[in-house]
């Protein structure tokens, strides 16, 4: 299994452009990618109260009960929502960088992002074709 080093939350469903809202490594690199990607999810809603201000308490605390969250200086705080998008970075077996795999948020759960019909469809593809993975 893959070891993931980070994963950064980026907003773009109601953005003019794409605005990387937070890094999140989980306490455990080696667990289930979408597993990983549905607690970063969760922990992402305003529920009772801002998820920033949540965080913001665990980054104080030094609170790691499944995780920790690196808040980027002056980011919106609304809920992640369906088409938002998750960076995972891998571990790079060769030494320089991340290797990184690009997820959107879906309906129901996460799917890869630069796949045919997405890249096809999406008018910010050239933005991030550098970055992303099939």
């Amino acid at each position: 299994m893959k070891q993931i080093e980070q994963i950064r939350l980026i907003h773009k469903a109601f953005e003019d452009e794409p605005n990387h809202v937070a890094t999140y490594v989980p306490e455990n690199p080696y667990a289930d990618v979408k597993e990983v990607l549905e607690t970063v999810f969760s922990k992402t809603q305003n529920l009772d109260e801002s998820w920033n201000e949540k965080a913001k308490v665990e980054i104080a605390t030094h609170f790691l009960s499944d995780g920790k969250f690196t808040m980027c200086p002056g980011t919106d705080t609304r809920s992640t929502s369906v088409g938002d998008l998750a960076v995972v970075c891998y571990k790079n077996p060769d030494g320089n960088g991340y290797k990184e795999v690009w997820y959107k948020v879906a309906p129901a759960g996460f799917e890869k992002w630069f796949d045919k019909q997405h890249i096809a469809n999406d008018h910010l593809k050239e933005k991030y074709k550098k970055g992303g993975t099939a």
